[in-house]
């Protein structure tokens, strides 16, 4: 018999086999923390160590009033609401145990333009001590190229204005913070959860960027009384899709409208400056509170995520459908390792405590997992803000350090360019301006592409003929070529 979610929240009690169900009074937990961007990625991770936490501790605090500041997200928002914001996490391994578990951790899911009065209430609570945030790489508004805040931004600009309520998270933050502050109540902490190196600096640039455009003052007082610890977060979690559903349904006979697959892995590791008293949430397995998190996050972004990104666009002219199927394709899968290795590592650096090496053998292995369905033009999308973050710097640190550019890397990158000619579609925020810097470069000069989106690639990069000139080269062998013979030919003649 079919049952729904918010049945199940009232009775958590299975006839048939059952997912792992969580050891938490739901009526006796409350939620000290406020979440901006209730995505899979979220709800596979951050939720999961909380729930963990609650269970392991008995504390009873550590719940989620999650929010949206995004109008896109209203239907997801609604589904969870209709289930109570109980949700099933689909663990998916062919080689390491995994299981299928609800999470109860979550308890309400707010949209800012619905319910603003109501938010606004939650971020001013004393009883609120940490705010964290998954809001993408481009979500934090600033120019990669220039690193500079984009004040001009439309919705920034309307936040800065204060003539009607908040369209951005960072108004959001301003007002809350003003709130708390006029009335006596301690700040919260901001914790970044983002795939942004350095992102609990970032978000304290923006923060600090928009709070001078309204008043000195709060900027200084944000700057000395808000702390905003860095972060690296770890698993990879696909897009939700029809047969995840189907699968719950007829498993456990019942309905989840937003279950969300993952593999086992999961990982966080979390730099310990807190101004509110902290969970000691590094009593979990795969949890660490450090002093520095910058060489996790470079780690993790330079081989993790650039190899999940590098060949993304090539493998979808390939018309390979997921990250799967791609990291086991001959040449896919030789070009990822041999980049990982041979390209980004040397720049990694070491990372107190970790095997660097071990943590790049193991991300191979999780890439090949064909039961995660990661989809390939999920990897190709916002890839003006994904690239900056993950290829480029390695590219530009390669340049810097030994004028070398990386073969592979760069191939990537012309890869990204050569799609966009094709009118390969996958969404971007810049798609018009890159799709006419693709199609000049692939019609006349490769060099067009690079110095034609200083947004994007930075002076270095525009000014380095080493870098010009493997970008042209690598362009035209896909062009010549196409994009799978293209990869053969440069592994061929770089790493014979």
């Amino acid at each position: 018999m079919e049952r729904s979610m918010d049945t199940l929240n009232n009775n958590l009690q299975f006839k048939e086999e059952s997912p792992v169900l969580p050891r938490l009074d739901r009526s006796k937990i409350s939620s000290s923390i406020v979440h901006i961007g209730v995505g899979n990625f979220h709800r596979s991770h951050q939720e999961t160590f909380l729930q963990r936490y609650m269970e392991e501790t008995g504390r009873t605090d550590l719940a989620v009033y999650g929010i949206s500041v995004r109008d896109n997200d209203k239907a997801l928002a609604q589904m969870l609401n209709a289930q109570d914001c109980l949700y099933t996490v689909l663990e998916q391994s062919d080689k390491e145990d995994a299981r299928d578990y609800l999470v109860s951790s979550l308890l309400s899911y707010a949209v800012l333009s619905e319910n603003y009065k109501q938010i606004m209430e939650k971020l001013c609570d004393p009883t609120t001590t940490l705010v964290s945030l998954t809001v993408t790489e481009g979500g934090y508004n600033f120019n990669d190229s220039t690193g500079e805040f984009q004040t001009e931004n439309p919705d920034i600009q309307h936040d800065i204005a204060q003539k009607s309520e908040t369209k951005t998270f960072y108004g959001l933050l301003y007002e809350s913070l003003k709130t708390r502050r006029e009335k006596g109540i301690p700040p919260f902490d901001l914790l970044s959860c983002d795939n942004v190196e350095k992102n609990g600096e970032i978000l304290k640039k923006g923060l600090l960027s928009f709070a001078s455009q309204i008043s000195k003052e709060m900027e200084e007082w944000i700057h000395k009384n808000v702390a905003f610890p860095c972060s690296m977060v770890d698993r990879i979690t696909p897009l939700t899709s029809q047969e995840d559903k189907e699968y719950i349904q007829k498993k456990y006979s019942y309905i989840d409208n937003c279950p969300v697959p993952c593999e086992p892995f999961i990982l966080w590791v979390i730099e310990d400056h807190f101004n509110n008293p902290r969970p000691d949430l590094d009593k979990l397995e795969n949890v660490y509170f450090v002093q520095d998190v910058s060489p996790h996050e470079k780690m993790k972004m330079r081989l993790l995520n650039a190899g999940h990104v590098v060949f993304s666009h090539m493998a979808l002219l390939e018309g390979l459908e997921y990250s799967s199927d791609f990291m086991r394709a001959y040449p896919f899968d030789i070009a990822v390792e041999k980049m990982m290795r041979e390209e980004a590592l040397p720049f990694v650096g070491e990372v107190p405590g970790f095997d660097v090496t071990g943590f790049l053998n193991n991300t191979i292995q999780r890439f090949k997992n064909p039961k995660i369905k990661d989809q390939t033009l999920r990897l190709a999308t916002d890839t003006s803000n994904r690239t900056t973050k993950f290829i480029l710097p390695t590219i530009e640190d390669s340049i810097v350090r030994i004028n070398k550019a990386p073969p592979l890397l760069t191939l990537g990158v012309a890869g990204w360019c050569y799609a966009l000619s094709e009118g390969l579609e996958f969404a971007d925020i810049l798609r018009e301006s890159l799709v006419e810097a693709a199609g000049k470069a692939v019609r006349s000069e490769g060099r067009i592409f690079i110095q034609a989106l200083p947004e994007i690639f930075t002076k270095t990069l525009r000014e380095s003929p080493v870098f010009i000139d493997c970008f042209e080269e690598s362009l035209k062998r896909i062009c010549d070529n196409g994009p799978q013979r293209a990869l053969s030919l440069t592994l061929e003649k770089y790493y014979p």
